[in-house]
């Protein structure tokens, strides 16, 4: 049975630290502050409730923030998705649909949909009206790895652990297409911001990219050793950032044979995000997360607290939210932008500034 269950509200003051409560909530600096960034970081950690009583709080795999800056959606193994008000910072609604591990959440270009997916076989369309439901179930043929949304929010792909790689109609659900991959075991999906890409990539460490118009491949090449685990193109679309278990990232131009190699050393890198033109975020198994000036191809900030892997990344409304293997979602603020040097009067998350930590 489907549904959608209203969280209860939950103070925030200093450190709450429940144990009958739903969720603990902090704000915390990063310990990574005085050795790796001047202007230093602040994250806000979420920890996540458990399911029942005698279980352990969910592992979360997905996170995903509203375009408008409003709401972040956190989804894992205990089946559920949990919506984060990021201005009153306390659980709004966790949506109930899928019978298995939620691998991925994200939101359609407009904010008006929600697309989770994972285990079951299914995706499964939210609205995101103030009181989110269910409005479609697409099926699929293979557990699902992850979903994304065209620019225009007209299709959803869809991948998984299947050699097969299948375009849905966002208003119908009805299937457009279905595209062949490289491998059986497909992990990363991404459309370049003109719309006229896709690409995808898995365990064979293989990129294809095909026309999204015709469906057509354009072209297959070799970017990693070992399995690919997430990859994006750059916001101009001139370059695709590929992050795999061969512990390298790599950026490679769209038009031209240029590319090059970013090492992380003994870490595999499981999720990567842009943070503005030129800066990538990257998290690995280290369990600290990385910024990347890929002008400049060097590491600038380290950003260490979470104490399990860190699966997945989103940037948006100037901040950056992690979540990872140790049933955390840190949101991460700097006092001055995330994506340029220019410098705030406090540290935000969504359309609220932070308290100021000492």
């Amino acid at each position: 049975m489907s549904q959608v269950a209203r969280m209860p509200r939950v103070a925030v003051v200093g450190v709450l630290v429940a144990s009958s409560c739903l969720c603990a909530v902090m704000s915390v600096p990063s310990t990574a502050n005085a050795e790796r960034d001047a202007a230093g970081w602040v994250s806000q950690v979420i920890a996540l409730p458990p399911s029942g009583a005698n279980e352990r709080p969910p592992v979360a795999t997905s996170v995903a923030i509203h375009p408008d800056g409003s709401t972040l959606a956190i989804a894992g193994d205990d089946h559920v998705v949990y919506l984060w008000n990021l201005r009153t910072q306390q659980f709004a609604n966790r949506l109930v649909g899928h019978r298995d591990w939620v691998r991925t959440v994200t939101y359609s270009p407009d904010g008006k949909l929600l697309a989770s997916s994972g285990n079951d076989q299914e995706v499964i369309l939210w609205s995101t009206a103030a009181r989110p439901s269910l409005v479609r179930r697409l099926s699929m043929d293979e557990a699902v790895a992850t979903v994304a949304f065209s620019a225009d929010g007209s299709q959803l792909a869809a991948i998984g652990f299947a050699k097969t790689l299948r375009l849905f109609d966002a208003a119908t659900g009805s299937t457009i297409r279905k595209l062949d991959c490289p491998c059986v075991d497909m992990r990363a999906l991404a459309w370049s911001a003109d719309g006229q890409f896709i690409a995808a990539a898995g365990r064979n460490g293989k990129v294809r990219l095909w026309d999204a118009i015709t469906g057509r491949a354009t072209v297959d090449f070799k970017s990693h050793e070992q399995r690919i685990r997430d990859l994006t193109f750059s916001p101009d679309g001139s370059q695709l950032v590929t992050a795999g278990e061969d512990r390298t990232i790599r950026v490679s131009s769209i038009t031209s044979d240029d590319k090059f190699i970013l090492n992380t050393g003994n870490a595999k890198v499981l999720a990567l995000t842009y943070c503005g033109p030129d800066l990538l975020a990257t998290g690995g198994s280290d369990n600290t997360i990385r910024i990347w000036d890929l002008k400049e191809r060097t590491e600038v900030a380290l950003l260490t607290g979470h104490t399990g892997s860190v699966a997945a990344l989103a940037y948006g409304s100037e901040m950056l939210v992690s979540s990872g293997y140790d049933s955390t979602v840190r949101i991460w603020t700097r006092e001055r932008s995330i994506a340029d040097n220019t410098p705030s009067a406090t540290p935000r998350v969504g359309a609220l500034p932070l308290p100021r930590l000492q």
